[in-house]
């Protein structure tokens, strides 16, 4: 997983000058507390400060699953500002630890797709699509096999 965060910190490098400064004193934070504010920014359509905060918890080098979130979330906010390379770059990080994430990552897939379509590249967009609804065909297919597994206890 060193090479995840070696591509994290190259994503968070190339932008480095034009980001906002996180306000306040975070040093008391821990990567958690701070995605609960970045996704209070994130919430309130404050989207500069957003990134700036994950970008400081991917710094910190989080757990992988908080790193999952951070990427995702980091991508949602550089999608609305119409910053559809970038968006897509933290995705494809979020992509890479779907395991870590609640829904197997496919929230990340459908976030792809729809930046790819607003890239107009719809091929992208129909093959993020397909990997969506068959991450989400496999959870539908586990969870059956556990509720029958359960059933008989």
């Amino acid at each position: 997983m060193e090479d995840i965060r070696k591509i994290l910190e190259e994503l968070i490098a190339q932008d480095e000058e034009e980001s906002c400064a996180v306000e306040g004193d975070v040093s008391e934070k821990t990567p958690e507390d701070l995605l609960d504010v970045g996704e209070q920014y994130l919430y309130d359509g404050k989207y500069g400060e957003a990134i700036a905060i994950y970008k400081e918890v991917i710094k910190r080098g989080a757990s992988l699953p908080t790193l999952a979130k951070v990427c995702n979330d980091c991508g949602v906010a550089y999608a609305s500002m119409e910053r559809y390379d970038r968006a897509v770059g933290f995705f494809n990080a979020a992509a890479s630890l779907r395991e870590y994430l609640i829904d197997d990552g496919i929230s990340v897939f459908r976030n792809l797709a729809r930046v790819y379509s607003l890239m107009g590249d719809e091929e992208k967009a129909e093959r993020s699509r397909k990997i969506a609804k068959a991450i989400e065909e496999e959870v539908i297919q586990r969870n059956r096999e556990a509720m029958q597994m359960f059933s008989h206890i």
